[in-house]
């Protein structure tokens, strides 16, 4: 009998079919490439430093743990200066390089995500998670191949709303940085707050870095807040506003989101201006990292930083901004993964399928719980008080869903 290419095909697919084997018949790169764009320089390049170590050691661990189907796996980080402009140039950059091996990325920003959303059609199409958590991103039919690790900025309002009419909250107060990243929960916060019977007394407008403290914390101190929540800052202005207002001797009870939750922050404020920052709460959708007794994936990352990061203050330490990382390419991996093992080509829409249906996800440390995605994010989070004394954030709250 003679053998042709044609018979062989359909021969090879129907004993791959009888034997249960997925078979993928298009050649596979070498490598997978991971690419991302970090804010190295800028005015957010503390964070983008603290992030940067994180692709480093899931490249060790994603490969160590063979890779997606047998193929190892490379990141690619660039420098953004946090403009938008300069993620989509190297996003643009990394298609022309590495091709078809690329099959996801990273964005540092909103404003980045939404530049690069248009691009992310036919054969320029990947996953793409990012830092953001911007509430817009969290629509499958609008951003099919964008995914957010975690809750948005206003599912994260929604839980700090909820926990501060627990606590018998009637007034609030909304500060936030004049960025889309600090608009972004403003308007819904507004609604929800009077859904809830709880009155906003003032939404005031800040610089990003640089803002006039005197008198913002003035106009907090007329507005007769019994709580105020801080949104659109990482590592400037919020500290400076809770030290104003306990200058002016305010009893404001002060709350923050995810990019002000970071313990390296609070505690080195701490040590240059006193313990101000007593009481402060915020929402933060994991664990932190010094809680890892049931989390036994925070204890792979705790063994391999001890090894990688000797010496270093992320030796013992992964900040929440490098957790918020790894959470983002956990679930990439597993989308990947799930996809290579259906037996499906690695292709933008195969893996955003396969990230839709996470479903019941055992993290191994980030959440209470197992979780899933819904709409492209997870919607759960828990807020946390920190302690000068202690240097920790402790949690204040359950496991809050929105």
């Amino acid at each position: 009998m003679t053998l042709n290419r044609r018979s062989f095909l359909a021969t090879g697919a129907a004993a791959a079919a009888v034997m249960g084997t997925p078979m993928i018949l298009k050649a596979q790169p070498k490598e997978y490439v991971l690419g991302a764009s970090l804010p190295l320089t800028g005015p957010f390049a503390t964070a983008g430093q603290l992030v940067a170590p994180a692709f480093a050691l899931a490249q060790k661990l994603f490969n160590d743990e063979g890779g997606i189907a047998g193929t190892p796996i490379r990141f690619v980080t660039e420098d953004s200066g946090y403009v938008p402009q300069n993620t989509l140039a190297n996003y643009q950059r990394a298609l022309a390089t590495e091709g078809n091996a690329l099959v996801g990325y990273f964005a540092d920003s909103t404003g980045a995500m939404k530049l690069i959303a248009p691009e992310l059609k036919g054969e320029n199409a990947r996953l793409m998670g990012s830092t953001s958590f911007a509430s817009e991103l969290a629509n499958p039919e609008t951003n099919p191949y964008q995914y957010l690790s975690g809750p948005t900025y206003q599912d994260q309002f929604d839980i700090l709303l909820q926990n501060i009419k627990a606590a018998g909250g009637t007034k609030v107060a909304f500060i936030y940085s004049n960025t889309e990243f600090g608009r972004d929960p403003i308007e819904h916060g507004r609604a929800k707050a009077a859904d809830l019977g709880i009155e906003v007394v003032l939404e005031e407008s800040t610089k990003a870095q640089g803002a006039d403290i005197p008198t913002h914390v003035t106009k907090l101190a007329q507005s007769g807040a019994e709580h105020c929540i801080l949104q659109g800052y990482v590592t400037g202005v919020w500290p400076q506003l809770i030290g104003g207002a306990r200058q002016f001797g305010l009893p404001v009870q002060f709350h923050g989101t995810f990019w002000g939750m970071e313990k390296l922050i609070a505690d080195r404020i701490t040590a240059e201006a006193g313990p101000f920052l007593a009481g402060y709460q915020g929402v933060m959708p994991y664990r932190y990292f010094y809680d890892r007794e049931d989390a036994p994936r925070y204890q792979q990352y705790a063994e391999l930083s001890k090894a990688m990061f000797a010496g270093t203050p992320l030796e013992n330490y992964m900040s929440t901004w490098g957790i918020q990382a790894m959470c983002g390419l956990e679930l990439a991996m597993k989308a990947m993964r799930d996809t290579a093992e259906a037996g499906n080509e690695l292709t933008a829409d195969n893996i955003a399928e396969s990230l839709s249906s996470i479903s019941d996800w055992d993290s191994g440390g980030f959440f209470g719980g197992p979780v899933s995605m819904n709409n492209n994010k997870i919607g759960t989070g828990r807020v946390y008080e920190y302690a000068p004394d202690t240097g920790l954030f402790t949690p204040v709250s359950d496991w809050l869903s929105t």
